[in-house]
């Protein structure tokens, strides 16, 4: 006997953007009779009184609101779901902390608002169905985020990533309508357009974490290799992605020292063109770790994403350098990579590979614990 069709869920969007709600509206309108009554707030207070005096089945919320900022709304995730509601929160930011720091505050999940879906709204509801709200703490602890005052550098590149990203959203929106009106004829045109709003995104995206990198302060630490690599995992699980492997002496532990968030940057940019690479195939990175006679810990990263399309391999650190894999996005990330690398007191330096022409092995050399 099949399951009951799941009922109509009744649903409130907090979102302060008028036009970002007409987004939410027209993706949810496209999902038939699995949507009920859907509710509007503009601000988190105004969202938990309605939600209080009518509860919702699924909060879609805004993180950045104009009575709240991204960490106070986290802490308000709670309180939503006390009263039965999931929470599933959105951000014009593509930030894998905000992303944990959702999960770990008991949200169902988190959405970048430039890649909402019908498909993946769908899949929200389907969970709600299935599981009932998140359970709080459920999600892998995050790291500890850093208190920062309100005209820090990275709060203020954040704010204007957040706008810069909003309204390219908006503009994607109104492409895609216009796409629909215009017919065959200015199709290329307008994914033309559309290009070029997602690589500003890009960008926008890789200048804030440019920023982000030299503000933050390098506080080294010694790192068991494969224990962090394993808790990184976990937390990147959410979203699925490359399977990394860490391969030690015999098996055994491997101190390294390093700043653990630099380690975390210079990692995560090297599996995430891994991933862009592989396009929609599966993707593996090896981590393969040695001690040199001198104590340091040399890490050489491998993947199965295939060619970088670079003739000049040592300019593929360099800030801006276009790639095959990710175009300029891709140089950003092995640019930030290098320069935590040499912030850490270690080197980053890329080896041609043998078995695959226009491959490269990524040598990473950290000091000894």
């Amino acid at each position: 006997m099949s399951p009951p069709a799941q009922a109509p869920l009744r649903l409130l969007i907090v979102e302060d953007d008028p036009v970002y709600e007409r987004i939410l509206r027209a993706h949810l309108g496209r999902l038939g009779d699995r949507v009920g009554e859907i509710d509007h707030a503009g601000r988190v207070e105004d969202g938990l009184r309605q939600h209080r005096a009518s509860p919702a089945d699924l909060v879609l919320l805004d993180l950045t609101l104009p009575d709240s900022l991204p960490e106070a709304t986290l802490e308000r995730v709670a309180e939503f779901a006390e009263r039965g509601a999931a929470v599933l929160v959105l951000s014009a930011l593509d930030d894998p902390e905000v992303a944990e720091g959702a999960r770990a505050a008991g949200a169902l999940g988190f959405l970048d608002k430039g890649k909402i879906s019908s498909e993946r709204l769908a899949e929200a509801m389907d969970k709600v169905g299935a599981h009932g709200p998140a359970p709080q703490g459920a999600a892998p602890e995050a790291p500890p985020r850093r208190e920062l005052g309100p005209d820090h550098p990275q709060r203020l590149a954040a704010q204007l990533v957040h706008d810069g990203k909003s309204w390219l959203t908006n503009h994607s929106f109104r492409l895609a309508a216009l796409k629909r009106a215009a017919g065959p004829e200015a199709e290329g045109l307008i994914e033309g357009l559309g290009d070029t709003a997602r690589a500003l995104a890009d960008l926008l995206d890789a200048g804030r974490g440019l920023v982000v990198d030299e503000t933050t302060p390098v506080e080294l630490l010694p790192v068991d290799l494969a224990p962090w690599v394993a808790a990184w995992k976990e937390r990147r699980s959410a979203s699925g992605g490359a399977d990394v492997r860490v391969q030690t002496p015999d098996g055994s532990s491997l101190l390294l020292t390093c700043c653990p968030a630099g380690l975390e940057v210079a990692l995560g940019a090297l599996v995430e063109n891994a991933e862009q690479a592989a396009g929609d195939g599966p993707v593996v990175v090896d981590l393969r770790a040695t001690v040199d006679t001198d104590g340091s810990v040399q890490v050489e990263v491998t993947d199965s994403g295939g060619s970088w399309g670079a003739e000049d391999a040592g300019r593929l650190t360099d800030a801006f350098q276009k790639v095959e894999r990710g175009s300029t996005r891709a140089g950003l990330g092995l640019y930030r990579a290098r320069r935590w690398m040499e912030r850490m007191g270690g080197s980053l330096d890329l080896v041609p590979r043998e078995d695959t022409p226009g491959a490269m092995t990524v040598r990473l050399r950290f000091r000894a614990a």
